[in-house]
């Protein structure tokens, strides 16, 4: 095997690309795989005995450490031995001579920093495929990480009683020269390259991950013994520090034109030149960065991926010490001197609270494993109680509750973290007393700023969907101790009462408006809840999702029978089923038991919402998805109940008797025979009670309830209504004061309705103008678009949300449900059943249409949807109730002297002259179309939760 050159003849400057070399390494390296792939196990071919024998690597190693010469025979070496290592058997690197020269190789170019730089790319592959092999092979591990001294440290104890005089000293300084020193390049360089973006960070942080698993016994005391953990923190600190202070939240231009959808929704923040898309809402100064420029992009990238390292340090390091090292440094570092002064610093005037928001809110995003949530979420929230973290040193029993934890002084913790960290919480809190996360939230909900309450609420909705139980401090409630069930007629009439107002927007397309997208919307909350981290935490007792599990397969067979199920989807959903629980049963509980609670009705954030979703009209179309997005997330937790602010209470009812009917000419006959139906069940009223698992009982499951359904309550009316159906049906109320004003309004609702569901080719055909309920198509959901806008800002979010380790998910960020092409019944009436089958996906996908370029449908003059955004943008009309928000497009302020103030500040208008009228109140036509569409599926959701609810059992209905 020709490997080496001859040296005789040098010249100058000569490469090693320019020379055989690199071609005879790779054929050695070829040779070698291919005799290993032929050779039985645990056996040795030819070529690889010459190649021990003879020290070929040690030769090479040897040329390289002597001269870079040819230049980059260095590099070549390393890529060599890397491409061995990658390549050959766990245990190539046993043999003494391979790991002897690939240590000395490493160590050469390690501690020289020239050599370190020049070939950074390549020692951190070599190193991280070395890590990958220790990991899949421990014994690997001692080979590059030892003690210094362990041949010339005595293995024996030094007897000190015959020392009497000069004991203390003796002890000192055999001690000291006990102490072990270790050395582990592989650990020291790859922490260089942790903070650094690219390849050859992202092998820096998975080589590093692959020993943080093995962190124990020495090398654990290596690490914790290393300045790990405050590289980490002070690292987080500064990334965060590098992005901009200023932040302006910016659509990609080519993601707004994308779709009908998107860019009718991103006119509402645009000028009347439709090309102009989301113009400045406050002044630019100096140090403001838009959320869609490549730079920014860049920064943000690099700290979320290096809060997420430290997230899998946690989640895979088994040493407690190292990751209460780690929690202790994050939480002084990072967050006590970074995070927080920052939190304190912002304002909604110059774009640093938009920028701020966005970037907790990330975090947050970010942030799911438990010890790390409760010390960055309890920190922020000031929660002393949660916000300490339960990590106990190997010494104490694991068993102890939290509770236990935060009672016991710091000197029973067996880590020098933990106690660093108990100081870190008591001279913060202080200072977080003041000012925190929930004081940022409600001011900034107060704000003038649309973009800044827009962030706030996407904060919001974080808070409430990924840390539910550290949302409780944003609410006023009180325990939920009622037993009483509702009965079916309460939830009809509920029911009624919320589709009767989409109806009241357009009675002309009510039943269509109603139908389209509606069961989408059923199994899209369905299967939400069935992921959602507080319903699998539910106790199987609570988890009314369980106890399908416990049924009968004669009741199962009967409930596929019923809904049409195939017996191979039956078998398919009964084994989904037994893995879901096998899943939850592994997943961690969460730190803090939920309860089942109430929200009262005066609560601060509820009318906070309140007061936003009065303006819905005159708000823009990401500020209203944002907002109904909270809404939807409120409703969403199973702890949570629903009455008195959204769904309607026991003392909301009130008798027939007490209502003043003043048509009451004529009363609607109610036919209370059950002649037929006794008739019917006739043949079931027997005293003996009958097998439900007899094959030849043939009886629907539920029969009871409909044997029993002429025992039903009559209908039930109410007196009072809750706040956000009062506040709903004002605003559909303020509906016909619009249609009102405008003649064709009717006309161009179709249209703009139409057209954001189902985009351009609804305006080719105008056969196909009328929704049909036949088939169920997309729709908007106002719980889910928020994070369409401004999607670079949520990199890499899943279409549906999927269960990951620790019970999170993830939220939708798709502005339009994907079209389906189920059947939906020809009328879906609002005491139609809420009842789906659990487990399923969305139904079966269409195929997906073409994407469609609306640069080329706007500068298409012949084009019917350009008509139509061209005709709404231009028309205005004066709003009922104009919004709080602050319209003005300001001028840039400059980076001026005192000298220069006068000359190129924006000039103003004479005190004496009238002042214009303030024409800012206006809104477009397509900003109002825009709202009634959400208005209308923000209902057409709030239902389906509701309904997904009680059928889940987690609000439970009583038929009797």
């Amino acid at each position: 095997m020709y490997i080496m050159f001859v040296i005789d003849d040098r010249k100058a400057n000569v490469h090693v690309q320019q020379t055989d070399i690199p071609t005879k390494l790779r054929q050695m390296v070829d040779l070698l795989v291919d005799e290993e792939a032929r050779q039985e196990d645990n056996t040795t071919g030819v070529c690889m005995e010459y190649f021990l024998k003879n020290a070929v690597l040690q030769y090479l190693v040897n040329v390289a450490e002597k001269a870079d010469y040819p230049v980059g025979i260095r590099g070549e070496a390393i890529r060599t031995i890397a491409s061995m290592v990658d390549l050959l058997d766990d245990r190539f690197l046993v043999h003494n001579a391979i790991h002897k020269p690939t240590i000395k190789l490493l160590r050469f170019c390690v501690l020289d920093d020239r050599q370190s730089e020049l070939y950074s790319d390549d020692l951190v592959d070599l190193m991280y495929i070395i890590c990958s092999k220790i990991h899949g092979f421990p014994a690997l591990l001692y080979i590059f990480f030892h003690d210094k001294h362990w041949l010339t440290t005595p293995q024996k104890k030094t007897d000190y009683s015959s020392e009497s005089n000069d004991k203390s000293e003796h002890v000192q300084e055999n001690n000291k020269a006990d102490e072990p020193e270790y050395e582990f390049l592989l650990f020291t360089y790859l922490l260089r390259f942790v903070h650094r973006e690219g390849r050859s960070g992202d092998f820096a942080r998975t080589g590093l991950l692959f020993l943080m698993e093995m962190a124990k016994d020495q090398l654990g005391d290596f690490i914790l013994g290393s300045d790990f953990a405050t590289i980490m923190a002070a690292g987080l600190g500064a990334l965060y520090s590098q992005l901009p202070r200023k932040l302006i939240v910016r659509d990609e231009t080519n993601a707004v034109y994308s779709n009908p959808v998107t860019f009718l929704l991103g006119q509402d923040l645009a000028d009347n030149n439709v090309n102009q898309i989301n113009p400045l809402k406050f002044p630019i100064g100096l140090n403001v960065e838009y959320s869609n420029s490549p730079e920014f992009k860049y920064q943000l990238d690099s700290f979320l991926k290096l809060l997420e390292f430290c997230q899998d340090v946690l989640i895979r390091c088994p040493n407690n010490e190292i990751c209460a090292s780690l929690l202790n440094s994050v939480r002084a570092i990072f967050l006590q001197n970074i995070l927080y002064p920052s939190i304190l610093e912002c304002s909604d005037m110059d774009g640093s609270s938009v920028a701020v928001i966005s970037y907790i809110d990330l975090i947050l995003q970010t942030v799911q494993q438990n010890d790390l949530a409760k010390v960055v979420v309890g920190f922020l929230m000031d929660d002393e109680d949660i916000s300490t973290p339960p990590i106990l040193p190997p010494s104490k029993s694991a068993n102890g509750n939290m509770e236990q934890v935060i009672s016991d002084e710091p000197e029973d913790y067996g880590s020098e973290g933990i106690k660093n960290l108990k100081i870190s919480r008591d001279t913060s809190t202080h200072v977080a007393a003041h000012f925190n996360l929930q004081d940022l939230i409600f001011s900034r909900l107060k704000s003038k700023s649309q973009t800044t309450v827009i962030a706030t609420l996407k904060l919001l909705k974080t808070i409430i969907t990924t840390h539910c139980q550290y949302s409780l401090k944003l609410l006023s409630i009180y325990p939920d101790n009622s037993k009483h069930t509702t009965i079916i007629s309460h939830h009809l009439r509920e029911i009624e009462l919320y589709f009767s107002l989409i109806a009241s927007i357009d009675k002309k397309h009510a039943k269509d408006v109603l139908a389209c997208g509606y069961e989408s919307y059923l199994r899209d909350i369905e299967m939400t809840i069935d992921y959602d981290a507080c319903y699998q935490n539910l106790k199987p007792s609570d988890r009314p999702g369980l106890n399908s599990l416990n049924e009968s397969p004669k009741v199962k067979r009967r409930r596929s029978f019923k809904y049409g199920q195939r017996y191979e989807d039956y078998k398919k959903e009964e084994k989904d089923d037994q893995e879901k629980v096998k899943k939850q049963s592994q997943q961690p509980k969460p730190c803090k038991r939920l309860f089942r609670h109430k929200v009262r009705s005066s609560d601060p954030l509820l009318q906070s919402l309140l007061t936003l979703l009065s303006h819905f009209f005159t708000q823009s179309s990401e500020m209203n998805l944002a907002l109904t997005g909270v809404i939807s997330a409120l409703a969403l937790c199973p702890y949570r109940s629903l009455e008195g602010w959204l769904s309607f209470c026991e003392n909301d009812r009130t008798n027939p008797d007490d209502i003043l009917i003043l048509n009451s000419g004529e009363e609607p006959s109610v036919n209370r025979s059950n002649t037929h139906r006794q008739d019917m069940y006739a043949q079931f009223d027997t005293d003996t009670p009958v097998n439900e698992d007899d094959d030849d009982d043939d009886r629907s499951i539920d029969f009871g309830a409909e044997r029993e359904s002429f025992k039903m309550t009559s209908p039930v009316l109410f007196k009072s209504y809750p706040p956000f159906f009062t506040l709903l049906r004002t605003l559909t109320q303020q509906v016909d004061y619009y249609r009102s004003d405008l003649p064709q309004f009717d006309e161009l609702l179709e249209e703009r309705r139409n057209a954001l569901i189902k985009g351009e080719m609804s305006f080719a055909d105008k056969r196909i103008l009328t929704l049909t309920p036949s088939k169920s198509t997309s729709a908007v959901s106002p719980s889910a678009s928020p994070y369409h806008f401004n999607s670079h800002l949520y990199p890499n979010q899943p279409t549906h949300q999927s269960p990951i380790p620790n019970g999170k998910y993830n939220r939708r960020p798709s502005v339009l449900r994907p079209s389906v092409s189920t059947e939906v019944p020809s009328s879906m009436s609002p005491s139609s059943s809420a009842t789906t089958s659990a487990g399923t996906n969305h139904a079966r996908l269409s195929p997906n249409p073409p994407p469609i370029n609306m640069n080329v449908i706007m500068n298409n003059p012949m084009s019917p949807l350009a008509h139509h955004v061209r005709r709404t943008l231009s028309m205005k009309i004066q709003p009922l109730f104009p919004s709080h928000f602050v319209n003005d497009r300001e001028e840039p302020i400059l980076d001026l002297d005192d000298e220069d103030e006068n000359t190129f500040s924006p000039k103003t208008s004479h005190p004496s002259r009238p002042r214009r009228v303030d024409k800012t109140t206006e809104i477009t036509i397509s900003m109002l179309l825009n709202n009634i569409v959400i208005l209308e599926e923000t209902i057409k959701e709030l239902v389906a939760l509701m309904q997904v609810r009680r059928s889940l059992g987690i609000d439970e209905i009583s038929y009797v």
